[in-house]
């Protein structure tokens, strides 16, 4: 049986993980402190403070076992095969549970050093959305906002809806956050049309709309796939998605596998942010860890929407692989 970390764990071994990635940019990448502080949005100061703690630690003396977990060399090829900002690959575990936590993780701590005051974030559904706020873990309080990007679904484990999500970071750095009180499908497009032009509906979107950093999921099109759970979309519907050549989508907006928006009377039910909304937002950043969506994720980050992924060294290895024209068996 798996036993959740405590918090203490979780502070530890994200302290460690980033110990082993300073030690790492600057041992072994040959990277400047200044270049370091840049990447990671620290200060100089506290880049130098790191480096001395790896070293009383003893990091640097076992010549950072911890590079292999970190998978800098995945991070890299990654950001030169699809042009992204940044790329975070956690380690991969076959249990599902840890593999979604070791991901959750990751993505927690990039979110955190991402963070300053004023910063807007939508926030996207999901299993693994829902997952960061157990692993965030700011070092101050954060005068920032986390706002809807999508409505949600009572058929669903609470975590996982949108306005949940934003609540509990919120919690987690002292924020703010901003919930969208609709569902995210709904029966039509001319229902959609009317449910927009409600003042608090209309408000939540603007404002995800105009946030600084977008988190979402990247889901499948199988007939267990989040959004069919939730009740948004028949095992059928998803089915004809299937046929359509769709592999995958992020805020129910569906893609095929070289990231072309698949068109359809879903697309007008959705209630949330579209593709076009994600493409004017200056970071979005991709979480997925399921050993099914490699070609999901291949197709999301074909889009160019996504700018940071944050993913499984698996899913990591084949959507390197599949890009190069490798095969997916």
């Amino acid at each position: 049986m798996h036993t959740p970390m405590s918090d203490d764990e979780l502070s530890r071994r994200a302290l460690y993980e980033l110990l082993a990635r300073v030690a790492t940019m600057y041992y072994l990448d040959d990277m400047t402190q200044e270049a370091i502080a840049r990447e990671l949005s620290l200060s100089r100061p506290k880049v130098q403070r790191l480096l001395q703690r790896a070293c009383d630690e003893g990091i640097v003396e076992i010549r950072i076992h911890a590079a292999p977990l970190l998978s800098l060399d995945l991070e890299r090829k990654l950001k030169e095969t699809f042009r992204l900002e940044d790329a975070v690959v956690a380690a991969a575990h076959p249990d599902p549970g840890s593999q979604r936590e070791s991901v959750a993780r990751a993505g927690a701590g990039f979110l955190a050093r991402r963070l300053r005051d004023g910063t807007v974030i939508a926030v996207g559904m999901g299993r693994n959305t829902g997952e960061i706020p157990r692993f965030f873990r700011p070092h101050r309080s954060i005068d920032c906002t986390f706002v809807s990007a999508m409505g949600g679904s009572p058929s669903v484990d609470g975590h996982i809806n949108p306005n949940e999500i934003c609540r509990a970071l919120a919690a987690r750095c002292g924020g703010r956050a901003e919930s969208l009180y609709a569902p995210a499908y709904v029966e039509s497009a001319e229902l959609r049309d009317t449910l927009l032009q409600q003042e608090t509906v209309r408000h939540t979107l603007q404002a995800a709309a105009r946030a600084d950093i977008a988190v979402v999921g990247i889901g499948g099109t199988d007939e267990a796939c989040t959004l069919v759970r939730s009740g948004c979309f028949s095992v059928e519907e998803i089915r004809q998605l299937q046929h359509n050549t769709a592999v995958g989508d992020i805020l129910g907006s569906y893609f095929d596998i070289d990231g072309r928006l698949i068109h359809s009377n879903l697309y007008g039910r959705l209630v949330g942010l579209t593709m076009d909304d994600l493409h004017r937002i200056e970071t979005v950043i991709a979480v997925v860890s399921e050993a099914d969506k490699s070609l999901a994720v291949l197709g999301a980050l074909r889009t160019g929407v996504v700018d940071v992924l944050v993913v499984d060294a698996a899913n990591a290895q084949v959507v390197l692989q599949l890009a190069s024209g490798g095969s997916h068996n």
